[in-house]
């Protein structure tokens, strides 16, 4: 594909977006929801086949998303909630896989590792869903912080689950004992990636005074976290979820100026709602409208 065919479906996207945005308001219907529903027929509409590239949405749209939810995440605010935060992406998450599994293994008779996998994907909350929801049904602030806390650690446990049943899948056995020390050291390793490269930010930030060169370098610890934490065999997901809750907290929120966290700010909030656009979208892309009228049985259970 050349850059002017890329260009031409990027505009073809976006447009269809916009629509999408203004349908969902009129019709009341989720913008997600509205974005798969578009995604449907454009590979007809399209000459070349377009779709999600597992590796385009793993080290680049990941990361956009889970920075961007943790540098608007409170540290005193999940402090005061941690508990059932960590229950709820914790065994929560663990629990609600498991019983998605067992359904479908005796409900639809799949084989447990592909009932495993739907079950670890459908087990994650979908924090753009969720917070239009909250935007217009008022709910207690303690139940907010909690769901939005558990979105943003749901996504880094979904991702070190899906990794420790990929590899049962890739080399047919993991025992008890070693599944705990792996995802032990998966996420405590995470943890001090996020950690290190998070604290070395702060003080490279506090020399930028221009407002565009801190937006390159808060790209790049997004971006560079996730690869440094891959490359040492950690989860490069709890990697950026921490060093986000530390850039926010103690960088962002420091000596910076007002302009400068404004300018920040509404940059990731509009690369997360992008990246999420285009997500949904392309999901609409990949599915097979046959294949989806064969399943929809299955999928109404």
């Amino acid at each position: 594909m050349d850059v002017a065919e890329l260009v031409q479906i990027l505009i073809i996207l976006l447009v269809l977006a916009t629509g999408v945005a203004l349908l969902s308001r009129r019709l009341r219907m989720p913008y997600v929801t509205g974005l798969v529903l578009a995604g449907l027929p454009i590979t007809e509409l399209l000459s070349r086949r377009i779709g999600l590239d597992p590796t385009l949405v793993l080290n680049l749209f990941l990361p956009i998303l889970i920075f961007e939810a943790g540098i608007n995440t409170d540290v005193s605010r999940l402090r005061s909630t941690f508990k059932p935060i960590a229950l709820l992406a914790g065994p929560g998450a663990v629990l609600s896989s498991a019983i998605v599994a067992v359904l479908l293994k005796f409900g639809l008779a799949l084989a447990w590792i592909p009932a495993l996998f739907v079950g670890v994907i459908l087990a994650n909350t979908d924090t753009v869903s969720m917070i239009a929801v909250f935007k217009e049904i008022p709910v207690p602030s303690r139940l907010s912080t909690i769901v939005e806390g558990e979105t943003l650690f749901n996504d880094a446990a979904a991702l070190v689950s899906f990794n420790l049943i990929l590899q049962v899948y890739s080399t047919g056995s993991l025992t008890l004992l070693e599944g705990i020390q792996q995802l032990l050291f998966i996420s405590l390793g995470g943890c001090l990636v996020g950690l290190v490269l998070g604290y070395l930010s702060i003080p490279v930030f506090a020399r930028l005074d221009d407002p565009l060169s801190s937006l390159l370098l808060t790209v790049a610890v997004a971006l560079g976290t996730f690869q440094v934490g891959q490359f040492l065999g950690v989860s490069g997901a709890v990697a950026v979820v921490i060093a986000g809750l530390i850039f926010g907290n103690f960088g962002i929120s420091g000596n910076t100026s007002a302009s400068s966290r404004i300018t920040l700010l509404s940059f990731w909030e509009y690369a997360s709602f992008t990246v999420n656009t285009f997500i949904f979208l392309l999901i609409g892309v990949e599915i097979n409208l046959l294949t989806l009228w064969r399943t929809l049985q299955s999928i109404r259970c």
